[in-house]
């Protein structure tokens, strides 16, 4: 792997408000990788339109630096940002279209203030209004569009001047689930085919695991966890990113759900079987049958689909000579990195009467 094309080394950023300085951002080291589709997550108030802004300049840091393509611009002037900002494109939760302007005025306007020439300008928009879907829609109004054609316009405007990185902010939370996932669609195209490195900036883990390589966990300021998607999906460390998961795949069963599952599995032990490789479980269970001395059942889970394969939560109740159970209980556990260095299992819950 080659230089990161964002480096984020050591970054503090204070703002001085009349209630006293706020740490938007708290020593976070972060590097997003060129030609990749990255998400940063957080809740309200984590920091992440604050990461955005420095990274296109809007901001400076307090302390740290923010490296871009190789250049430090931490201390940039507004003249020197600006080569940066054609190269960085930027969308927005709310679309921030011109209402008086045309579709085709909108897309073109970025073109206009680089001084493109009018030929240039017509086939660049022309290009761009057929890749997103809207050269029906040229010369209509924004307050003519749905939602969903509103940011596919506000995309286009966003690589109108050919940028190699593209910001989303919050891009599909005010968007209906289908609408989202067109546009998600979209930027993984955007990515694919034109290869431009995508930072998406949200608080859904649903756009996380619909496109993202990699993820970034932001709390408070702090940065919590980062890794690949699959890597953080498979072994959280962190609670707000396992409350974050918890959005979207099953949960292990709570105590009332646990007491239910005891009463229609008298005598069988109950074991949690965390964020696991579906096919790796299913290569785990397919043993146990095999082994002949331990009756397992699936009573509780849910899979989901991650870039890259599939991840679940499943609680198996295995009922069979105590010692084989143990064993097997074991081995559910290891698959799912669960397991002690003593060979005991930490997620096992007896549903015995005994």
């Amino acid at each position: 792997m080659g230089d990161p094309i964002i480096h984020i080394d050591h970054v503090s950023k204070t703002f001085q408000t009349r209630s006293g300085p706020v740490q938007a951002l708290d020593d976070v080291s972060l590097d997003f990788e060129g030609g990749a589709i990255s998400a940063v997550i957080g809740q309200s108030g984590a920091g992440k339109s604050t990461l955005v802004r420095l990274i296109n300049g809007l901001e400076q840091p307090t302390s740290g630096t923010v490296v871009v393509k190789g250049t430090d611009i931490s201390r940039f002037t507004e003249r020197q940002l600006r080569p940066l900002r054609t190269d960085i494109g930027m969308i927005f939760q709310q679309f921030n279209l011109l209402n008086s302007r045309t579709i085709y005025d909108n897309v073109a306007y970025p073109l206009k203030l680089a001084r493109w020439s009018k030929a240039d300008e017509r086939a660049r928009v022309t290009e761009l209004l057929s890749f997103v879907g809207l050269t029906d829609r040229a010369w209509t109004h924004p307050d003519q569009l749905s939602g969903g054609q509103k940011q596919r316009v506000g995309i286009a405007r966003a690589l109108a001047t050919r940028p190699t990185i593209l910001l989303a902010d919050e891009s599909t939370s005010a968007l209906d689930p289908e609408t989202t996932a067109g546009v998600l669609a979209l930027l993984q195209r955007i990515n694919a085919e034109l290869g431009v490195t995508v930072i998406v900036i949200t608080h859904e883990m649903e756009v996380v695991r619909s496109i993202a390589d990699q993820v970034s966990v932001l709390e408070g300021g702090h940065l919590i966890e980062t890794g690949s998607t699959r890597e953080i999906f498979a072994r959280p460390k962190s609670e707000t990113t396992q409350r974050f998961l918890s959005t979207i795949i099953g949960q292990h069963p709570g105590p009332d759900e646990l007491e239910r599952l005891r009463r229609e599995n008298p005598g069988a032990t109950l074991v949690d079987v965390p964020s696991v490789e579906a096919s790796a479980f299913g290569n785990a269970l397919a043993e146990l049958g095999r082994l002949g001395r331990v009756s397992f059942k699936i009573v509780h889970g849910g899979v989901i689909e991650v870039r890259g394969g599939a991840l679940g939560n499943y609680t198996v109740a295995l009922s069979g000579p105590p010692e084989d159970v143990a064993k097997a209980a074991h081995q559910l556990n290891v698959i799912a990195g669960d397991a002690v260095d003593d060979g005991s299992t930490r997620t096992v819950t007896s549903g015995e009467d005994n």
